[in-house]
């Protein structure tokens, strides 16, 4: 045992470093050059509303990530380092999640390396969106689940801080809201019904709610204290739209204003560089505003309601869209990468990140093959998987879901913050069989 904890620290070690030295040349490129690769800059604004203490300003973003920006005082540098710190991190938990699970520190800390130094990781780190504290959220209720799950029957500490950390992922990313069952029903299993109601059942889902409870719906409450709409964000008429904009113009009557202005605004944006549902929304908001003098919140509603009716009666139409959505979300390759480069000549740094995207891209494939055939064994109760693969899975594949009902714009970002845990569940199956494999021999 001392032999092994010596090799875990001087591995762990070894990953520290490396990740460090790794992200030194993107320290040099923002030393000179403050602007981020990938920016929202509504996270600023939301920041600086929190640093003004105006909270009337709150409600288009969950709270977590702009509290995150307003403690790094919108500072792009600091949030460079404070979020490369976050990926650093996760990738040491990673690195233990490893190495309880191959006992061979070399082949964790390879694991740990390809989680770090992820092309999309550190293009994430270095920008300003939520990917890089999602990801560390989400990798931090795993690594807590590897080292408390069924360590004690009275440990409340462990669905308490299960339940902060999911909640908090909640209000850093609102997609993550659709995690709250399944985590919950891998604490709590729901079969059998009598687990549920025995004493250590009921203390687990009272503590792991409370966070839930405490965190998601106070702020929903804070929100319509503000709008008078019960929900996290009052963005999601533009995220519905986005999904919806190819059909919205079978809207009926009742949507004359709502439908007319949008295709108004498309068109009127037809020519723009980069047009996308986002633009168009943002414009058919400035009209309506003009028009009807109702406030942005209440159009965003309208706009949300016009939207399900679309999905509820156009089924194979939204089905269809839902479908292009999910393909985005598992590596469909962008634009850039099958367009002809301009002239024939590629450069070596265009060459290296289309391979990383192809093998990010092979992974993710991989990886969805077993996620999907996770679902016949679960059904049949195989024990072909461990149980935290089957959260994984259920993760990658109930967030793909979700993400591709809601919104279509910019899906294949939302997979970013799972490809840590896709990497990590990904290489160690590759080492079980191996392992298997060798014994077996």
């Amino acid at each position: 045992m001392p032999e092994q904890s010596n090799q875990f620290a001087r591995y762990a070690v070894v990953l520290l470093v490396l990740g460090v030295l790794a992200r030194f040349p993107v320290m040099l490129f923002l030393r000179h050059d403050s602007i981020f690769v990938y920016s929202d800059f509504s996270y600023a604004q939301t920041a600086q509303a929190i640093l003004r203490l105006n909270f009337h300003a709150l409600g288009d973003r969950v709270p977590v990530y702009p509290l995150l920006v307003a403690l790094c005082g919108l500072n792009p540098h600091v949030i460079w380092i404070a979020q490369s710190i976050l990926g650093i991190a996760a990738s040491l938990m990673i690195f233990d999640m490893a190495f309880r699970r191959t006992r061979h520190g070399l082949y964790s800390l390879l694991i740990g390396l390809a989680c770090s130094l992820a092309p999309e990781v550190l293009v994430y780190e270095s920008s300003l969106m939520t990917e890089a504290l999602t990801n560390f959220l989400l990798v931090t209720s795993l690594w807590l689940i590897t080292r408390y799950d069924g360590a004690g029957e009275g440990n409340v500490r462990y669905p308490l801080a299960l339940g902060s950390i999911v909640a908090l992922a909640a209000l850093t990313r609102p997609l993550t809201i659709c995690l709250v069952p399944v985590y919950y029903c891998f604490l709590v299993p729901l079969w059998p019904l009598a687990k549920i109601f025995r004493p250590e059942g009921l203390k687990r889902s009272l503590f792991f709610a409370l966070q839930v409870i405490v965190f998601l719906l106070g702020w929903c409450g804070f929100n319509y204290f503000n709008s008078g709409y019960f929900t996290p964000t009052t963005l999601s008429g533009e995220n519905l739209m986005d999904q919806v904009d190819p059909y919205v113009d079978l809207a009926p009557g009742r949507f004359a204003l709502l439908r007319d202005t949008w295709l108004q605004s498309r068109w009127k944006l037809k020519g723009t560089p980069n047009k996308n549902a986002t633009l168009v929304y943002g414009d058919a908001v400035s009209e309506l505003e003009r028009r009807t003098g109702e406030t942005g919140f209440q159009i965003s509603h309208e706009y949300k309601s016009l939207a399900l009716y679309l999905q509820i009666h156009h089924p194979l139409l939204c089905l269809r869209r839902a479908e292009q959505s999910w393909m985005q979300f598992w590596g469909e390759p962008t634009w850039d990468e099958v367009v002809w480069p301009e002239g024939g000549r590629v450069t070596l740094d265009e060459f290296l990140m289309t391979m990383a995207n192809f093998l990010v891209r092979e992974v993710e494939a991989f990886f969805l093959v077993l996620a999907l055939l996770s679902i016949p064994c679960a059904l049949f109760r195989l024990k072909a998987f461990t149980k935290l693969e089957y959260l994984v899975f259920a993760i990658a594949l109930w967030v793909s879901v979700f993400a591709a009902f809601t919104e279509f714009g910019e899906n294949r970002r939302f997979c970013v913050p799972l490809y840590m845990l896709i990497i990590y569940t990904f290489l160690t199956r590759i080492w079980l069989w191996i392992t298997a494999t060798s014994s077996v021999g």
